[in-house]
């Protein structure tokens, strides 16, 4: 049995010493022959891989003692070639493979370790790292190997060559062991810890105008054979931070960022945040799909630990700018809670302008995590998250504008001032949903979210006014107009959603209150022609309808002399006949032109006419109207557009009228409409038919038929047989048979509920007494009683 085992030991100990070649001929490789022995014995019998590796081993440590540099080079690549030849059973001798690599990193020669390095990218690429955690040892000199490597990241020497050498082999191997199955197979966060921060110091000495991102370097090129130089290491560890973040799940996310965190703070390198965004750039680009949302919860989770007033710091300024890099980074965040960041955001933005003023210049900080937060929610809303994303956005911010409150403070700001902020962040939302469709630039915001907002034309302060006008203005302005009247022959009606209609009429009801306000001034003159034309473009003839009875019924108020001062009233008669020859100018209505042009020469040139544009330069403060004395004969001389003529010409000679209004009674009829009267209100009844048709109302629903009721019913011959109206109700109801105890109802709930709550029939006689009482209307209904409304319709 001794002799057996004896024999046994020799074997494998023979096969080993024959792969190392004479001492004479000082060879660095093993002789190709004896390793295919030695290779093919050890994976014929696997049991034996642990003698071969202890004895390997035991050869290791005498070499470097006697200082045998050939022979730790040749027990390198006779482990290597074990390794890939023997990677099946890698675990039986792993231990021996880890504790060798580890001697001959502490010879501290170049060769050596540049080779152990090889040897150790292959270890990787087969470890799947079942027997770490499990066998202590093991465990700790993996880790210990991990460190030894790790050092070499940042390795420094006088001798710039070989300190650049050192750290390429340290993120060789830091590379490998990331790309390894073994990574996550243990005790991750320590791992982490060992190799993240190495390559955050490389990152932060890093020139990232340089690096690009899409080069990768192959580990397995060795640093003596290759011209390396700091580029290649940057590229190196930039790939290695992709690979690593690539690797982490949900819940590491948050780990693995603590530890760039830690760091941040440790070397106080906050500031200029360019260190930070970059990383996080490279972290989001990195991330699986469905974790990179986490980022920005990470994020708002750092800033609520400041928990204190002193919120104007490095540290803040850099987390929103990397709040704002991520959100802006037109990279989709999939999972992410939409309203739950907006409202963080929001809040955040608000506790930074208590204690600095919004946007004021005075400090670098405040600027950046006023603009950064900002700029965030313009982000937030250029991706897509589900489909009424953009309304709840706008609905959150509009409520915010508080447009019916009384309070002069709210959240300890001024009203005014709190507003402001509100439409700083409304148009960076209209912004960033312009983003969404890039191919077109149009906004997907729907109309209809700033109608809670409109009452804001009218407020008493004129600063408030103007910033909603401008923040109006660039809405209208970036929703792609609907209308092609070169191409089209017949107009196109744009307003076929309900939605949008009463936006339309909300604004344009807003408006007449709007020039009624004692405080109208030249800046709201200039919006509100600006709107008025704006409209017109965007929307076509829907709009034109309902502008030329505000328009008549504005010119109706100046006879009235309902708006004061003269020169506001003479402004704003200037303001309409502008608006008409625009109209005249886009419809291509040379008649109204000549009329416009009559009108104009007939009332002169008055010192209180105001060039208007329909394009605003936006200022700050508001233009006031100067005040006189009024001339009373100048009163007597004034010129009025005659309604009659505009709409005889608007409504015979132009590409106004649809397809079946051949003469055009149909138009003329909506622009003759009164003002508020009911003409005006049901002169959209055919756009009212294609919204029901065209618009969300296909789905089935009830609805009331006294609720818009057409003067004219139309039923079928089925319907007028079965109906019953009021002249016949009294014959309907008194030839019912009555129902008998013992009848049978084919409606057992009917039947069930007549037997419970049975009372005695009424006398024919005192059905007759009650329907003469009945005081019968002269006008035939031609509402059913017995077919349901939705029935005939």
């Amino acid at each position: 049995m001794t002799g057996c085992l004896c024999i046994g030991n020799i074997k494998h100990a023979t096969l080993i010493n024959n792969c190392y070649p004479p001492k004479k001929e000082g060879g660095t490789t093993p002789r190709s022959s004896e390793l295919s022995y030695l290779t093919f014995y050890a994976s014929s019998r696997p049991a034996k891989l642990t003698k071969v590796g202890s004895y390997i081993q035991k050869k290791v440590i005498k070499d470097i003692r006697k200082g045998h540099k050939n022979n730790n080079l040749v027990s390198l690549h006779i482990l290597k070639a074990l390794i890939q030849t023997c990677h099946r059973d890698l675990n039986i001798f792993s231990k021996q493979i880890v504790k060798i690599l580890s001697l001959l990193l502490d010879t501290r020669d170049l060769e050596l370790i540049d080779l152990t390095c090889e040897t150790f990218i292959v270890f990787c690429s087969y470890h799947d790292g079942t027997t770490l955690g499990v066998d202590t040892e093991f465990t700790t000199d993996y880790e210990a190997l991990l460190q030894n490597f790790a050092g070499f990241c940042n390795y420094t020497n006088q001798d710039n060559t070989l300190a650049t050498k050192m750290r390429y082999t340290g993120h060789r191997a830091t590379q490998a062991a990331v790309t390894s199955t073994a990574l996550q197979s243990s005790d991750f966060k320590k791992q982490l810890n060992i190799l993240f921060v190495p390559l955050i110091v490389t990152l932060a000495s890093s020139n990232w105008e340089t690096i690009e991102t899409s080069n990768q370097i192959d580990i397995r090129d060795s640093a003596l054979s290759n011209k390396i130089n700091n580029h290649v290491i940057e590229l190196l560890a930039v790939h290695t931070v992709s690979i690593l973040f690539n690797k982490v799940t949900g819940p590491s996310v948050r780990l693995a960022l603590s530890h760039l965190f830690e760091y941040m703070n440790k070397k106080e390198k906050w500031w200029p945040p360019n260190l930070a965004v970059n990383i996080m750039k490279l972290v989001l680009d990195s991330l699986q799909p469905q974790y990179r949302y986490l980022l920005v919860s990470d994020i708002l989770y750092q800033l609520d630990l400041n928990k204190g007033d002193d919120v104007m710091n490095e540290k803040y300024a850099c987390l929103i700018s990397i709040l704002d890099a991520i959100l802006n980074a037109n990279v989709p965040l999939v999972g992410i809670s939409v309203l739950e960041v907006l409202n963080s955001l929001f809040t955040l933005l608000i506790k930074t302008t208590l204690h600095h003023p919004f946007l004021a210049t005075r400090s670098e900080y405040a600027n950046t995590i006023q603009q950064g937060l900002v700029n965030s929610m313009g982000g937030l809303a250029s991706q897509d998250y589900y489909e009424n994303q953009l309304n709840d956005m706008m609905g959150y911010l509009v409520s915010k504008l508080r447009p019916n409150t009384s309070l002069e403070y709210v959240d300890g700001m001024l009203l005014h001032d709190y507003r402001l902020i509100v439409l700083c962040c409304m148009d960076s939302v209209v912004l960033g949903s312009k983003q969404t469709n890039q191919d077109t630039s149009n906004c997907k915001i729907p109309l209809d979210s700033w109608n809670p907002a409109l009452g804001l034309l009218c407020d008493k302060n004129p600063m408030t006014r103007i910033a909603f006008n401008k923040s109006l203005d660039g809405f209208l302005s970036s929703v792609n107009s609907k209308v092609k009247l070169d191409t089209e022959k017949f107009p196109k009606h744009t307003l076929k959603h309900h939605h949008d209609a009463i936006f339309m009429d909300r604004l344009v009801h807003t408006m007449q209150d709007w020039v009624l306000i004692t405080d109208f001034n030249i800046t709201d003159l200039r919006y509100f022609y600006a709107f008025i034309c704006m409209l017109t473009r965007k929307f076509g003839v829907d709009a034109t309808v309902m502008i030329v009875p505000l328009v008549f019924k504005i010119q109706q108020l100046l006879k009235d002399d309902k708006i004061t001062q003269t020169c506001r009233q003479y402004a704003i008669e200037s303001c309409i006949i502008s608006f008409f020859l625009m109209m005249a100018d886009y419809y291509q209505l040379p008649s109204l032109t000549q009329y416009m042009d009559h009108i104009k020469e007939s009332r002169g040139f008055k010192s209180d006419d105001i060039m208007l544009s329909e394009t605003v330069n936006h200022s700050d403060q508001p233009e006031l109207f100067t005040i006189h004395v009024n001339d009373p004969e100048e009163k007597l001389n004034r010129v009025w557009i005659d309604r009659s003529v505009v709409v005889e010409i608007m409504s015979k000679e132009g590409n106004l009228r649809d397809a079946q209004d051949t003469h055009g009674l149909d138009l003329e009829a909506k622009l003759f409409a009164e003002w508020g009267s009911d003409a005006f209100l049901k002169h959209d009844q055919p756009m009212r038919s294609r919204i029901l048709l065209d618009s969300n109302g296909i789905k089935p629903k009830l609805s009331s038929p006294w609720e818009h009721a057409d003067p004219i019913r139309f039923m079928t011959m089925e319907d007028r047989k079965n109906s019953i109206r009021v002249a016949t109700l009294k014959e309907a109801l008194v030839s019912q048979p009555l129902v008998e105890d013992d009848g049978v109802d084919s409606d057992s709930t009917q039947s069930n509920s007549i037997s419970a709550n049975f009372k005695p029939p009424r006398t024919k006689a005192d059905m007759n007494a009650l329907l003469n009482e009945l005081n019968l209307p002269q006008i035939q209904s031609t509402v059913s009683l017995v077919n349901p409304p939705y029935k005939s319709a």
